[in-house]
């Protein structure tokens, strides 16, 4: 649970905490976007968490070894910032969900991974014990809140929705980037896994995804690395998985870690899941969620994306997980596109969502949800929502309205 105004700290010991915006992050994390370039983490603002060197040039995993990043300028002013209490600019979602009382990544991540007995300091020693490794965009999915910067299956289909709605990147794609991200290379790159190398022995959790992670088989090359050192026994890996497509000789290598996090993304019920996630096959869905539930070594969390195609219809969803696999979601509120955010919701439709979700109050997250939806009005954003929708529902050949009916009265002509 959390507090207003970053106060949510107090749930672990704020008085042993640098100030009430720290994050440990900045110190004992290293993560890649799909390009392989050095950003802050996946929570952090697209486009300003980017880590730069003296010269405002982007670092890479492919080129620039942790070694190299750690003490960069961009890791050195958001470690100055945070010391000094101020909330960094590239942090606005995280404080923006405090604020309104849900607990965010920042808080969860300090939750892990504070250490008071750590020296948390401008100049940080390199300790990397967490890292975040975004292995292309290869996918057998186009999720409607995704890009073509996280999966291949959006390129065709970005320059056309793009100018609907405010995206994230919010430009057109030229030529030269269409096939860029046709065929993102880096993962096979030598240099990308000597750069893993040189801080193995201090990794304590790996977070594999894409793109979808279990299409990246160059992932193979790190496990032999980890394996051969000795390392993999010490070492949990987490993927973020449509479970759709594992192949048979990952999960052999699995056997070799300590143990395997899937985080199943499973954001609705059967038919509007695959529209969310589309083309996904429900029946493969509950297939190997079954599968992998008996399966020693692996743990299973289902990671909901929670936004404005699916809200109205969690119940589902959850009365889903409720009688099947039991498992309490890990709900993940979505941030952007802005108009798929569920504040953009009219009153009336809030109310209704949380009238459906009222069984499942007690579940975790599921009342700071709620609250956060109600805490600002966007519906200013509502008509971009509706026309972003409707050219992916032309381009599929699809109809939001059939699965989420509700919205229809709201649509303008």
């Amino acid at each position: 649970m959390g507090c207003k105004n970053g106060s949510a700290i107090n749930i672990f010991k704020r008085d042993r905490m640098k100030s009430n915006t720290f994050c440990t992050v900045p110190w004992n994390s290293l993560a890649t976007n799909a390009s392989g370039v050095y950003r802050v983490c996946c929570n952090s603002t697209p486009g300003k968490n980017v880590i730069k060197d003296t010269q405002g040039n982007s670092l890479k995993i492919f080129k620039n070894k942790p070694s190299e990043v750690w003490n960069s300028p961009t890791y050195q002013q958001i470690r100055q910032e945070m010391l000094s209490g101020t909330r960094p600019e590239m942090c606005v979602r995280c404080f923006k969900e405090e604020d309104t009382g849900v607990e965010s990544a920042r808080l969860n991540y300090n939750k892990r991974w504070y250490d008071e007995s750590k020296e948390y300091a401008v100049d940080a020693v390199l300790d990397i014990e967490y890292i975040d490794l975004r292995l292309g965009n290869l996918c057998n999915l186009k999720c409607r809140m995704c890009n073509p910067y996280a999966s291949n299956q959006w390129i065709e289909e970005w320059n056309s929705v793009v100018v609907k709605a405010e995206l994230v990147p919010n430009t057109k794609i030229n030529i030269e980037e269409e096939n860029r991200l046709k065929k993102l290379t880096w993962p096979t790159d030598t240099k990308t896994w000597d750069s893993v190398s040189e801080i193995a022995n201090t990794i304590e959790e790996i977070y594999l995804t894409g793109g979808e992670p279990t299409l990246a088989i160059e992932q193979y090359k790190l496990f032999d690395i980890l394996i051969d050192k000795g390392f993999a026994k010490n070492i949990k890996l987490k993927y973020n998985t449509n479970l759709t497509n594992i192949p048979k000789k990952m999960i052999e290598y699995w056997s070799s870690f300590k143990q395997v996090q899937l985080n199943a993304s499973i954001d609705a019920h059967g038919e509007l899941n695959k529209y969310i996630r589309y083309p996904t096959a429900w029946s493969m869905v509950e297939k190997n969620i079954d599968q992998f539930l008996n399966m020693p070594n692996v743990v299973v969390q289902i990671h909901c994306t929670i936004q404005t195609y699916n809200i109205l219809h969690l119940d589902k969803l959850f009365e889903w997980i409720d009688t099947t696999c039991k498992l309490k979601p890990y709900l993940n509120i979505l941030n952007h596109p802005r108009s798929l955010n569920i504040q953009v919701l009219p009153t009336a439709l809030k109310e209704l969502a949380k009238q459906r979700l009222e069984p499942f109050l007690d579940w975790p997250k599921v009342k700071d949800m709620i609250n956060y939806m109600f805490a600002e009005d966007n519906t200013k954003y509502l008509q971009e929502f509706f026309d972003y929708t409707a050219e992916l529902d032309r381009l599929r050949e699809q109809d939001f309205f059939v699965y989420v009916p509700e919205l229809r009265p709201y649509k303008g002509n």
